[in-house]
């Protein structure tokens, strides 16, 4: 066991500032200061829940009582956007939640390169329109909206809403 010690190390370090890297496919600069506060709070939120639960095992196991400790709602979720195509995938996501005073919870320039993924950090119960495509010019984007609720993993690729639009045709 001790043998592997290190490589085990190394591994959850890795892991770790992984799991801790900003977003490297926002290109706007206040979406992705925007991201980064997210995933700061997020974690600062996951530390005081784990800290109060303990603290709540810890007083029920001294006066010998059960501590009724009921974890807050989770506020925010994980996104995975996928690039299955062989073309640069540029998104853009609008929401009408507001983020701080003057501005919304919006995520501008996300450029997701072919066949590889983005995660993003949005806030739980919130509806995001997506507009993308494989261009950079706006005006041949595709618009699908997304409820963070319901969607872990979202896969883009051009022509994906006209496949849905299109009626059946009739015989």
């Amino acid at each position: 066991m001790k043998k592997h010690l290190p490589y085990l190390l190394i591994i959850s370090a890795l892991l770790l500032f992984h799991s801790c890297s900003s977003p490297k496919y926002i290109y706007d600069k206040s979406s992705y200061e925007r991201q980064k506060e997210l995933r700061t709070s997020r974690g600062g939120n996951i530390f005081a829940e784990v800290v109060v639960g303990l603290g709540s095992a810890f007083v029920g196991a001294m006066l010998e009582c059960e501590v009724d400790y009921v974890p807050s709602e989770q506020q925010f979720k994980k996104i995975n956007l996928i690039n299955p195509t062989n073309d640069t995938i540029y998104v853009n996501m609008l929401t009408d939640l507001v983020w701080d005073e003057k501005n919304y919870c919006d995520f501008m320039d996300i450029r997701i390169p072919p066949h590889l993924n983005c995660k993003v950090m949005v806030p739980m119960h919130a509806a995001y329109h997506l507009y993308f495509s494989n261009t950079p010019q706006s005006d041949d984007d595709e618009m699908i909206e997304i409820y963070t609720t319901d969607v872990k993993r979202f896969s883009l690729y051009p022509g994906m809403t006209m496949e849905a639009n299109t009626a059946p045709e009739e015989k």
